[in-house]
């Protein structure tokens, strides 16, 4: 495996990661633990630059692949 599918998979298992803290965060902040927003926040903040982090692997992945002359995956 190389570097870029295990960054790619490492952002995968955060993604995945933090989605379980996102729903016990908001089974808290529907019990009235009104601090589990900020959580949440933060949670979802961390989804978004994971998922951008694996769309830029992604892309330099391919590019290196173009630039080979393969289209290999």
């Amino acid at each position: 495996m190389n570097r870029y599918d295990k960054d790619m998979m490492h952002n995968r298992e955060l993604i995945y990661d933090t989605k379980q803290q996102l729903h016990r965060a908001d089974d808290r902040y529907k019990k009235g633990d009104k601090g589990a927003k900020k959580t949440m926040i933060h949670d979802r903040e961390l989804i978004h630059d994971a998922k951008r982090e694996i769309e830029r692997i992604d892309n330099e992945k391919h590019c290196i692949l173009k630039h080979m002359g393969g289209n290999k995956h």
